[in-house]
C-alpha cells in the first residue's frame, strides 16, 4: 500500500470544457513521471474508458461491478482496486472502466445511501496516484468522485459561462467539504482550448482572478492533435510527445505535483514512432 497517494477529481458539471482530454493526459502524465497511477472512471458515458481501451472495447471488469457488489449483502467491504484493467497500452496507467449500467444503477444507489462507497473501496491502494473522471453534471457519481478525492481541478474553456458557472461549481464543492470531505482542496483551475493573443480569452482568465479563483498555467491550448489523439484512442501526450500541446500538459502536471507538495523531475519520452504509446523513464 502507498503511504501517501493522491487522489484527484478533475470536475466541473458543464460539459464540453474538456474535463476526460484532461484527465486521460494528465494520468498519462503521471504515469510517464514512473508513478503507478490509476484512472477511475465514473461517468456513465464512458468517455475516459472510449478514450484509452478505444470505442468498441468490452473490458472483463468495469465500475458498475464494483457498484453492483455494493448493493448486494456483504459482510467485507468491496476494494475498487478488485475492478480494475491493467492493458490500457500505457506503462504504469491502469483504468477501472466505466459503462452504460452506470445509469440503471443510479436510482438504486441513491436509495440504498451507497455515496460513501466509493471512498471506501478506494481507502487503502498500492497506486501513487489516482484520477476521478466523474461526469459533468451534480448527480451520484459526480458527487461520490468529490468525496473520493483529495483535490480537485476545475477545467474550464473562455466563454462568458465559465465565470457564471465557477460560483455554482465551487458551491458544490464547498458543500461537499462540509458536509463528506473537509480534506478535499481545490488545487486550480485549469484552462483548455485556449487561443493565445485573443482579447477575450485573456478577459475571461483575468475576471476569473480578480473573483479570487486560482488559474493554474501553462493553459493547455486549442489543437486538432487532441483530436486525432481521441480517434486513436490513445492520450495525446503519448501518440505525440514532443507536439507542443503534449509539452503543455507535461508542464502543467509539473505545476500541479508543486503546488500539491509533490514534484518529480520533468520526465522526458524518447522520440517514437507517435503511434507507440507505452513511453519510458529516463535516468
Amino acid at each position: 500500500m502507498t503511504s501517501n497517494p493522491t487522489l484527484r477529481v478533475i470536475y466541473n458539471q458543464k460539459g464540453g470544457v474538456g474535463k476526460t482530454t484532461l484527465a486521460v493526459n494528465l494520468a498519462a502524465c503521471s504515469a510517464r513521471a514512473g508513478l503507478r497511477t490509476l484512472l477511475v472512471d465514473t461517468d456513465p458515458q464512458g468517455n475516459s474508458t472510449s478514450h484509452l481501451l478505444g470505442p468498441d472495447a468490452q473490458p472483463a471488469k468495469t465500475i458498475s461491478d464494483f457498484y453492483e457488489s455494493c448493493l448486494g449483502l456483504n459482510l467485507f467491504r468491496q476494494s475498487l482496486l478488485d475492478y480494475v484493467t491493467t492493458e490500457t497500452g500505457v506503462k504504469n496507467l491502469h483504468l477501472v472502466a466505466a459503462d452504460r449500467q452506470l445509469e440503471e444503477l443510479r436510482n438504486k444507489l441513491e436509495n440504498k445511501h451507497k455515496i460513501m462507497k466509493l471512498r471506501d473501496g478506494i481507502r487503502t491502494t498500492s497506486y501513487d496516484s489516482v484520477y476521478f473522471d466523474p461526469p459533468p453534471a451534480n448527480d451520484f457519481y459526480a458527487l461520490s468522485s468529490l468525496i473520493a478525492a483529495h483535490e480537485i481541478l476545475v477545467p474550464i474553456d473562455c466563454d462568458a459561462f465559465s465565470v457564471r458557472a465557477a460560483q455554482d461549481i465551487f458551491n458544490i464543492i464547498r458543500e461537499v467539504q462540509a458536509d463528506h470531505n473537509p480534506e478535499l482542496k481545490v488545487v486550480g483551475m485549469v484552462v483548455n482550448q485556449y487561443q493565445k493573443g485573443t482579447k477575450h480569452a485573456a478577459n475571461i482568465v483575468n475576471d476569473l482572478r480578480k473573483l479570487g479563483y486560482t488559474v493554474l498555467e501553462p493553459f493547455i491550448p486549442s489543437s486538432i492533435k487532441i483530436r486525432e489523439s481521441h480517434s486513436e484512442s490513445c492520450p495525446v501526450v503519448c501518440a505525440y510527445p514532443e507536439h507542443f500541446v503534449s509539452q503543455a500538459f507535461a508542464a502543467l502536471f509539473q505545476e500541479i505535483e508543486n503546488l500539491s507538495g509533490r514534484s518529480p523531475s520533468i520526465i522526458k519520452s524518447r522520440k517514437t514512432n507517435p503511434r507507440v504509446r507505452e513511453l519510458t523513464v529516463e535516468g
